[in-house]
C-alpha cells in the first residue's frame, strides 16, 4: 500500500498529492469507472505493469484478503475509524444508551434466528396484505359496477353506438377499474407496512442478513445495509 501510494504521489500535481492514499485504495479496489474518471480529471495514467499487479496480489494473499473482500474491508475500516473519532469527541450521560438496540441486533441478525424471523415478518406482511386486500377490492368492484350501470343507462338515453359503448365501457372503463380494484388495496396495505418495518429498524437488519446472498448472486449490493456495532449506513 505504501509503495503504491508513493508512486501515485509522483504522478499527482502538487495541490492533489493529499489524495494519493485515496487513489491507492481505489486502485486496490479495482473499480474501473472510478479509476478512469481519476485518470481523466487528473490527466494521469494509473496503469500498472504485470509485475506490480502480481506484487499486489501476493501482498493481498499474505494478508489473507481476497479481491472481492477489499471493498468490505475498506468500509469496515472507515466505520471503525468514525466510531473511534466519535468516542473521542462525544460523551454520553448513559454509556449503555443503545444496549437495547445491541440486544435486538444480536437476535435479529444472528445466524440462528435472523433468517427465520425475517421469513416470519415477511410472511405476516404478505398474509395481511393478501387477506386484508380482499375486502376493499370487493367494495371497489361493487362501486365500479354500480357506476358502470349508471354510465350504460346514460349511453342508452343518448343512443350511443354499440361499438363506442364497447370501446368505452368494455374496453377502457372495465380495464381501468379492474386494475384499480385489484392492485390499489394490496399496494395501500403493503407499502405502509413495509415502511413501518423500515422505520422500526427491521428492514435494515433484513438487508444485512441477505447481504451475503446478494454477494453470491453477483448483485451490486448497493441497496444492502451494513451494520457495524450498531451503525447503519
Amino acid at each position: 500500500m505504501e509503495n503504491l501510494e508513493k508512486k501515485i504521489i509522483k504522478l499527482l500535481p502538487k495541490d492533489k498529492k493529499n489524495l494519493a492514499r485515496w487513489i491507492a485504495l481505489k486502485k486496490l479496489d479495482g473499480n474501473k469507472n472510478i479509476l478512469e474518471n481519476i485518470e481523466k480529471n487528473f490527466k494521469i495514467k494509473l496503469n500498472t505493469n504485470e509485475l506490480e499487479n502480481k506484487i499486489i496480489e501476493e501482498r493481498l494473499n499474505d494478508e489473507n484478503i481476497k479481491r472481492e473482500e477489499i471493498k468490505d474491508k475498506m468500509i469496515s475500516s472507515i466505520i471503525f475509524m468514525c466510531e473511534n473519532v466519535a468516542k473521542d469527541v462525544i460523551t454520553y450521560n448513559k454509556k449503555e444508551y443503545n444496549s437495547k438496540e445491541r440486544k435486538i441486533d444480536k437476535i435479529l441478525t444472528s445466524k440462528t434466528f435472523g433468517i427465520p424471523i425475517m421469513i416470519l415478518f415477511l410472511g405476516v406482511i404478505f398474509w395481511i396484505t393478501i387477506v386484508g386486500a380482499n375486502y376493499p377490492s370487493e367494495w371497489l368492484s361493487q362501486l365500479f359496477y354500480y357506476i358502470q350501470e349508471k354510465i350504460v343507462y346514460v349511453f342508452e338515453i343518448f343512443s350511443v353506438p354499440k361499438w363506442l359503448n364497447g370501446v368505452l365501457i368494455d374496453g377502457i372503463y372495465k380495464t381501468l377499474t379492474w386494475i384499480i380494484a385489484v392492485m390499489l388495496p394490496p399496494m395501500a396495505i403493503f407499502f405502509p407496512l413495509f415502511t413501518l418495518l423500515e422505520d422500526i429498524g427491521i428492514l435494515p437488519r433484513i438487508a444485512f442478513n441477505l447481504d451475503k446472498y446478494f454477494r453470491k448472486a453477483g448483485s451490486s449490493r448497493k441497496t444492502s445495509t451494513y451494520n457495524v456495532y450498531g451503525i447503519w449506513v
